[in-house]
C-alpha cells in the first residue's frame, strides 16, 4: 500500500450518487476505476423499477452497484425477500446498504434497518455484503449505547446469514470524531470494513444544508461559527482534506479496513476532479 496518507485513504474509494445523476454518470464513468463501488441513493419519488434499471446500467458499465434499501418503504415483512430477489436477479446487485429511510411513519410493521435485516431469510440470493449505518458524530435521536447495541445485533444477524457486514458512515467534517468512531468500531470488530462518508468538494452553504438535513449537528455548528472572512473563503468549493489525511494515517498506522466514501453534494464532476487532483498531487510529491 502507498505510504502516503492521502493516497492510502483514497485507495479503493467508493462514491454515492442520486438517481438524478444517473444520466451524467455515464459521461464521467470512464474516470472511475473499473469495479468501483457506486452507491445509489434513494429519492422519495424513485420507484423500485427505476432503481433496478439504474443499478443494471451501473453494473453493465463495469462498476459495482450498491443500492440503498429503505426499511420504512417495505410494504410488508414478506416484501423484503421479494425486493432483494429483484435487485439480485434483474440488476446483478450483490451488495446493499440498509437504512431506516426518511418516511416519518413506516409503510408497514418494519420501522428500522434492524427489522429489515430480521425479515431476511436464509435464501440470501447470493448477497455478498450489506452495509449498516454508522454515525461518527452520534445520532440526534438515538443514544450512543443504543447505536452500539443495534449495530452489534445487525452484524450478528448478517454473519449468521453468511453475509459480510460493513459499516457505512454518515459524513462528518470533524477528523477527530471520525477517528474516534473508527477506533471504537475496530476495538469490537477489528476485521470489519468501514466506508467513511466524506462530503466531496462543495460550497459552505451546500454543506450546511446537507448537514442540517442529515443531523450532522456538532461539526455544522463549528462551521457556522467561522469568522466572516473565513466563511467567505469557504464559499469556494471545499475539499475534505483534513478528514482524508486523518483517515489515511489511521489506515496506515492502525487498521487497513477502511476506505473513503464520497458523497457528491457538490456534483459528481467536482468530486471526481478532486479525487484525481489529490491522487496526482501526492504522486508528484512522492517522486520528488
Amino acid at each position: 500500500m502507498n505510504r502516503d496518507p492521502v493516497a492510502a485513504a483514497l485507495a479503493g474509494f467508493s462514491i454515492e450518487m442520486g438517481s438524478h445523476e444517473a444520466e451524467s454518470f455515464h459521461g464521467f464513468a470512464h474516470r472511475l476505476p473499473q469495479g468501483t463501488d457506486v452507491f445509489l441513493n434513494l429519492f422519495p419519488k424513485d420507484t423500485l423499477e427505476r432503481q433496478i434499471e439504474i443499478c443494471r446500467q451501473i453494473r453493465e458499465s463495469g462498476f459495482n452497484p450498491i443500492p440503498h434499501l429503505a426499511a420504512r418503504r417495505a410494504r410488508s415483512l414478506d416484501d423484503v425477500p421479494r425486493v432483494l430477489g429483484r435487485f439480485t436477479e434483474d440488476a446483478g446487485a450483490r451488495d446493499f446498504l440498509v437504512i431506516a429511510g426518511d418516511l416519518p411513519e413506516p409503510a408497514d410493521d418494519i420501522s428500522d434497518s434492524l427489522d429489515f435485516i430480521r425479515a431476511m431469510d436464509s435464501n440470501n440470493f447470493g448477497i455478498r455484503r450489506i452495509g449498516v449505518s454508522g454515525y461518527p458524530e452520534g445520532h440526534p435521536l438515538i443514544s450512543d449505547d443504543d447505536l452500539r447495541r443495534t449495530q452489534q445485533e445487525k452484524i450478528g444477524l448478517l454473519r449468521d446469514l453468511g453475509i459480510e457486514p460493513m459499516v457505512v458512515t454518515q459524513f462528518s467534517f470533524d477528523p477527530d470524531a471520525i477517528i474516534r468512531f473508527c477506533e471504537d468500531v475496530h476495538s469490537r470488530y477489528p476485521d470489519i470494513h468501514i466506508k467513511n462518508g466524506l462530503p466531496g468538494p462543495a460550497k459552505l452553504t451546500t454543506l450546511i444544508r446537507f448537514a442540517q438535513r442529515c443531523g450532522v449537528t456538532a461539526s455544522m455548528k463549528k462551521m457556522k461559527a467561522l469568522p466572516v472572512s473565513t466563511s467567505l473563503k469557504l464559499l469556494q468549493r471545499v475539499p475534505p482534506s483534513r478528514q482524508v489525511d486523518a483517515l489515511g494515517r489511521y489506515r496506515l498506522e492502525q487498521n487497513e479496513n477502511i476506505a473513503v466514501h464520497v458523497f457528491t453534494f457538490g456534483g459528481l464532476e467536482a468530486a471526481l476532479d478532486w479525487i484525481e487532483e489529490a491522487v496526482s498531487v501526492e504522486a508528484r510529491d512522492i517522486r520528488k
